[in-house]
């Protein structure tokens, strides 16, 4: 087997829910900056209202979630499907609630210094 420096993930868009009113949440890649999580949702799991610390982006893979993003604005209410993805920007609190069971992607960038 050879030896690498660059990270790298596999079977990244596996749908890998677990019962409960919670989806499941998995690091799939984690490397200078950024980290990779995959979240499998069954219809109607809740992500309860979070905050990120550093800017992220949230991909839908598969299903349907609705992403709630507290903005300096109100509230906005973005349907994710299969191909859309969305930035959030460090700090904004959103949830996340599934239509029908799905997978979504989020990138969190770490260490990015402040431009505002």
């Amino acid at each position: 087997m050879t030896e690498t420096a660059t990270s790298f993930a596999t079977a990244t868009t596996a749908w890998h829910p677990r019962d409960g009113a919670a989806p499941n949440a998995q690091r799939l890649l984690h490397g200078s900056g950024l980290t990779l999580v995959r979240i499998s949702f069954r219809q109607g799991q809740i992500l309860d209202e979070h905050r990120a610390p550093g800017p992220i982006l949230v991909h839908g893979v598969s299903g349907t979630v609705d992403l709630e993003v507290t903005t300096d604005a109100g509230i906005e209410t973005h349907h994710l499907v299969p191909g859309t993805v969305l930035h959030i920007a460090a700090g904004d609190p959103h949830r996340l609630t599934a239509r029908e069971d799905a997978v979504v992607h989020v990138v969190l960038h770490r260490n990015v210094a402040s431009t505002g």
